[in-house]
């Protein structure tokens, strides 16, 4: 395999946050092991080994959880003796990690600046936003202190990006979150929208598709002032967009119309094709005594990929289709008409009918002016 990318989850679903909206502590939840707990050396080091015996070109290991941090530093340092050890090709090695933030101190801050690490750091906006959902195990507010984690990033420069999980608080604010986050430095973020669990019924933070899609227009409107006027903002979901219009592929897994071959490690060493999915009928293996490029060509893996076209009839009709594709895997439900369809999908026509024009805009100037 020339390129193998891998999601590590070291603490499996732990995490010292209670994030009322958490998705994987739902997923965790629906498995006979909610928590695998720390992985052990033998199984780290079976990963590496084995990742590097799959991969030809290039490796990506991206660490995300639960809360990736609470495997503890010496996890990393060994990990990363690991990387030494096994990369005899010396193949190009990418690092990243997604964060809560609230446990990062300089130890934390020496070792992502040494490795080159890309960190997502969770924040959902200002202090009430961001507090509403985001509590600890006191059910204390988290913000202050992941405050003083994305500025001590900013003072050391570790590289770092703002993911924001847009729940009903956060949706009805989108121009607030746009100016906070932009008000604070903060150039990169990514919009996530928040999930339902796999039971539904919904909660005070569940996100409807009037909710989206007003938060795509309040979000888009700001973005779109500052793009023009020569700004630059990174906001994930409309950069793929842009990256179509300009008649190329998206990035984001979810735009591309299909699942792709994602590798999603646990504790244990169990290997999933993906992060929303990581639940027992799903399990393609484990890479303490299979090759990853086996577990890609297992049987679950296959049926999970042939299942995963995200288009029905109403799709392929549709004149936003080349843009939308479908959107996620997760995000489909039967409707009213039996159908199985993105439960955002309203939110995306609206935004399209509104904004379609303002995406060739962009695309005009960015060419202009690249």
């Amino acid at each position: 395999m020339k390129n193998l990318n891998l999601l590590i989850k070291p603490a499996s679903s732990s995490c010292n946050l209670r994030c009322r909206y958490c998705f994987y502590h739902d997923i965790a939840d629906n498995r006979k092991i909610p928590n695998y707990g720390i992985m052990n050396d033998t199984t780290l080091e079976n990963m590496v080994r084995n990742a590097f015996q799959t991969a030809e070109n290039s490796l990506n290991f991206a660490f995300q959880g639960g809360e990736p941090t609470c495997a503890g530093i010496d996890f990393f340092r060994k990990f990363h003796s690991f990387v030494e050890k096994y990369n005899i090709n010396n193949i190009n090695v990418n690092f990243s990690l997604q964060t809560n933030g609230t446990l990062i101190n300089k130890d934390w801050i020496s070792l992502f600046k040494k490795y080159n690490y890309l960190i997502g750091l969770s924040i959902d906006g200002n202090k009430e936003i961001h507090d509403k959902f985001r509590l600890d195990i006191q059910g204390n507010g988290t913000f202050r202190r992941v405050l003083k984690t994305a500025k001590d990033f900013s003072k050391y420069g570790v590289e770092f990006n703002i993911l924001c999980v847009v729940n009903k608080a956060a949706a009805k604010n989108g121009r607030l979150i746009y100016n906070f986050f932009k008000n604070n430095g903060f150039r990169y973020f990514q919009f996530i929208p928040c999930l339902d669990n796999f039971e539904g019924g919904e909660e005070d933070f569940s996100l409807t598709a009037d909710d989206y899609g007003k938060f795509l227009d309040e979000t888009f409107d700001e973005w779109y002032k500052d793009i023009i006027s020569g700004k630059k903002i990174s906001i994930r979901y409309f950069d793929n967009l842009i990256r179509m219009v300009l008649g190329q592929e998206p990035e984001a897994c979810d735009m591309i119309g299909h699942c792709n071959l994602n590798g999603i490690i646990e504790a244990d060493g169990s290997l999933y094709p993906c992060d929303f999915y990581v639940l027992d009928e799903y399990k393609l293996g484990n890479v303490n005594n299979t090759p990853i490029d086996e577990l890609f060509k297992s049987d679950i893996e296959k049926e999970f990929l042939k299942t995963s076209i995200n288009t029905n009839d109403k799709c392929k009709i549709c004149r936003y289709l080349k843009l939308c594709r479908g959107g996620c895997r997760r995000h489909k439900q039967i409707n009213e008409q039996g159908i199985l369809e993105n439960r955002f999908c309203s939110s995306y026509i609206s935004f399209f009918d509104k904004n379609s024009p303002k995406l060739v805009k962009i695309a005009e100037f960015l060419l202009k002016n690249q």
